[in-house]
């Protein structure tokens, strides 16, 4: 498929309705997931590399579970094969040949994110196969220990930390691209990714109850079963054509066949769990109320809240409109209604939690672990109300944030200074120890640290952004905020890689706390029927100016721009590349634990050598 694309193939229909012979190169090969029947090649290849890859690495160990997760997986497989070869055929031939393709979707080609965006959404869906898939084994061969809980665990972070950057990526792909000023609409499609991330981060957080106190078992194994399920009503909202969305880039008949697996896979599952729940009965059960293992399982429970909210907005319009034949649109204002009191309360746990003891608290660990903390945030929430910021959203997250964030210090200041003493090392070898022979938990850290990025981020761009639409003529200045845009001239010519894509380009020059030129356009694409958006964004670390083209008037010159001045946002990107440090940096394999290992083997070998 790759070389067809590349070679303008046009005897192949997906090649003819996705490229043409002007399409460069690179656009070409993205092209491979513009489409529902490249999609789901591209999906399969995936899947089938990471059943290959669990098969590698777990050939010589798990031997009773190794042959159910390979069987688990080729038929996840079979069944994305299924749809391959029937109704997502990505070969069929075109008769006769067409001696020019359509082109791309117009949106694939405005932004080099979109070679990056889709691969590592699919990643992510693919790999949450291989959790499922040991969920399946342990079920049936009855292994439901803690070394399980280990491994799958460890399969679904990887998966994890690629749909965490994959999502991170789409919500910058859609600011830099859509030309709304926005990174995040609630979009049906942006939901569906949301979903299985959710379930995901909550098993990761259930897992860690489950394997120290040995309770949320039963828990742990449903969120394993309805990540996976999630991922497939992803595929099916993405793919299918049953939701509107600027994400969703492809309508066909592939939803029968989806709804089905959703329903199967379903079904097996809790048959299988509800036969094993014998032996998942039992296990810990908070100690009281104030302990780790409660603020996880209040964790869980916000989480599974924020699934079933997302869940039910995303599909109400599609069941009043089967039910009712009505159509009603569920919009941003409904979801952050009833999600973000949720996402606040899990950042406060989010500080909490950790530092909690397993068991009850005390009044003295309380007092001791969160009063410099909570007397931080009320210092920095001063300071900020002192400096003008008068929005409680921004100003409640920020406080919100350093209150958690002054736990987490805390935590690393406390177990550092216990090593330098036991150890007697100092400070700085104490603090690099600790945490790199404690990957999990501090990766864990970083993590949390990468997320308070994001939620400020969020809060301040969403609460203190400004806009405003202006029209003005060449030679004429608009102002918003501190900065001034000069309208210099309009240009319409076609693009240079592409002549048969006509762009309109409005260029400006700006003035203010940043200075240069811009330059915003609108282009026109043969097969779009509507002209697509380029904006023009110059961004810092405190604030990015965003300008985009509405209209013009070629006889006159003039335009019609959105400006706006978006503070904050590009710390929403830095803080997902922050979680994505902090996950890898938890899963990395330590070095100790390896050279423990052989040394354990040598031994063993040893002693069978002497005995013979």
């Amino acid at each position: 498929m790759m070389i067809s694309l590349l070679t303008h193939d046009f005897s192949v229909l997906y090649v003819a309705e996705n490229n043409a012979s002007t399409t460069p190169a690179f656009i070409s090969a993205i092209s491979l997931w513009a489409a529902l029947e490249g999609s789901i090649l591209f999906w399969t290849l995936l899947a089938t590399g990471w059943a290959a890859l669990v098969l590698h690495r777990h050939r010589d160990r798990h031997r009773a579970l190794t042959p159910w997760v390979g069987a688990t997986l080729a038929t996840v497989n079979a069944f994305f094969f299924a749809v391959m070869v029937w109704p997502g055929n990505p070969f069929t031939l075109t008769s006769p040949v067409t001696a020019e393709g359509s082109g791309p979707n117009a949106l694939l080609q405005n932004h080099p994110f979109m070679a990056l965006h889709p691969p590592l959404l699919y990643l992510g869906y693919t790999g949450l196969a291989v959790p499922f898939a040991f969920g399946v084994a342990a079920l049936i061969t009855k292994r439901l220990d803690e070394e399980w809980l280990r491994i799958v665990r460890r399969w679904t972070l990887i998966p994890w930390i690629f749909l965490t950057l994959g999502i991170t990526a789409g919500a910058w792909w859609s600011y830099e691209v859509l030309g709304w000023g926005g990174y995040w609409a609630w979009d049906p499609v942006e939901n569906a990714a949301l979903l299985p991330w959710l379930t995901a981060t909550a098993f990761i957080h259930s897992s860690m109850v489950a394997e120290r106190r040995g309770g949320l078992r039963i828990w742990s194994s449903a969120l394993v079963i309805a990540t996976f399920v999630l991922t497939l009503v992803g595929t099916f909202l993405t793919r299918s054509g049953v939701v509107a969305s600027v994400h969703s880039f492809t309508q066909s008949s592939i939803g029968p066949w989806f709804l089905a697996a959703i329903l199967i896979a379903l079904a097996g599952a809790l048959t299988l769990l509800v036969w094993r729940l014998p032996e998942l009965i039992g296990g810990g059960r908070p100690s009281g109320t104030v302990s780790r293992e409660s603020a996880f399982l209040l964790n869980n429970v916000l989480f599974l809240g924020l699934t079933f909210a997302v869940l039910f907005g995303t599909l109400l319009p599609l069941l009043v409109a089967a039910t009712r034949g009505d159509t009603i649109s569920v919009g941003a204002p409904w979801f952050n209604t009833v999600t973000v009191p949720m996402f606040i309360a899990l950042l406060f746990l989010m500080g909490v939690g950790p530092a909690l003891p397993w068991g009850t608290a005390g009044w003295v660990t309380v007092r001791e672990r969160f009063t410099i903390p909570l007397l931080a945030a009320v210092l920095v929430t001063a300071a900020a109300l002192a400096v003008g910021l008068r929005s409680w959203g921004p100003l409640g997250t920020l406080g919100l944030a350093v209150f958690v964030a002054g736990i987490m210090v805390d935590e690393v200041v406390r177990g550092a200074q216990a090593r330098a003493r036991s150890r007697d090392e100092d400070p700085a070898t104490a603090v690099w120890r600790l945490t790199t022979r404690n990957r999990r938990r501090y990766g864990g850290y970083t993590v949390h640290v990468g997320v308070l990025v994001m939620a400020v981020a969020v809060a301040i761009s969403s609460g203190l952004a400004i806009d405003r639409t202006v029209t003005v003529s060449p030679g004429e200045t608009a102002t918003i905020g501190a900065y001034e845009i000069t309208h210099q001239r309009l240009v319409v010519e076609p693009l240079e890689f592409d002549a048969r894509v006509i762009e309109t380009r409005a260029e400006l020059t700006y003035s203010g706390p940043q200075s240069g030129d811009l330059g915003t356009a609108l282009r026109d694409y043969p097969n779009s029927p509507t002209a697509i958006a380029t904006p023009a964004v110059r961004t810092s670390l405190g604030e990015d100016l965003y300008v985009t083209l509405l209209a013009s008037d070629p006889a006159t010159g003039a335009v019609t721009l959105h400006l706006f001045v978006n503070p904050f946002v590009v710390w929403i990107w830095i803080g997902g590349a922050i979680v994505g440090i902090g996950s890898a940096f938890a899963i990395w394999p330590e070095r100790h634990a390896r050279r423990v290992e052989v040394e354990q083997r040598q031994a063993v070998g040893a002693a069978s050598a002497e005995g013979a």
